[in-house]
């Protein structure tokens, strides 16, 4: 009597199973992937968006913090912010920058004091096209992962323990600089520092 052994094999309707499984499995892996390269590029930009407010914040804490304009013939002989014999010449430092100074200006009308810094906005009249170091350059170019972002520092008078906000004439002693970068599609990045005039003169 002979015997018949079924073979062992695969159906069309197996391999249409299979081929939907896989295809199923891939098109996942590809969104999986997509949404992790998008993740990673939103955690470079932030990354990049805090680095560069922390530049600018130092930056402007780095600066001098005078009575009088640095271009003041008595900047360095002033004993208070006040225009006279033992105080300016002329040019009391106010909050905001003087006349025509710019971030990225020629001297002598660069940004020489904290308090120019105040309502710096970028882009703006000092970088037109972006957000620029002192010198002009654009940080962030068309497709560099920081285009289209932009930034603003806010000085405002801060008193701290022992110290007043103001000085006798009116004039800060101690300022709270507030740095804001700006991304499209992304939450705003902000760090804050504190900048104090240590002596009349500090430079």
């Amino acid at each position: 009597m002979r015997t018949t052994r079924a073979q062992a094999g695969f159906t069309l309707i197996d391999v249409l199973v299979l081929i939907v499984l896989v295809g199923t499995l891939a098109g996942s892996l590809t969104v999986l992937f997509s949404r992790l390269a998008a993740q990673s590029a939103q955690t470079l930009r932030a990354e990049q968006a805090l680095t560069l407010a922390q530049a600018l914040l130092e930056e402007v804490r780095t600066m001098p913090m005078t009575y009088c304009d640095p271009n003041d013939a008595q900047a360095a002989t002033a004993t208070g912010a006040f225009v006279g014999a033992l105080g300016c010449a002329s040019s009391v430092e106010g909050i905001g920058p003087e006349g025509a100074e710019l971030r990225a200006g020629a001297a002598p009308l660069r940004f020489d004091n904290v308090s120019d810094y105040h309502n710096l906005v970028m882009p703006g009249p000092s970088c037109a096209g972006g957000v620029c170091d002192p010198t002009g350059a654009l940080i962030n170019p068309p497709g560099s992962p920081l285009a289209g972002c932009g930034a603003r520092i806010v000085t405002t008078p801060q008193a701290m323990p022992g110290v007043a906000a103001l000085d006798a004439n009116g004039r800060p002693q101690g300022l709270l600089i507030v740095v804001t970068v700006t991304c499209p599609g992304q939450g705003d990045t902000m760090v804050e520092g504190i900048r104090l005039r240590h002596s009349p003169r500090q430079p």
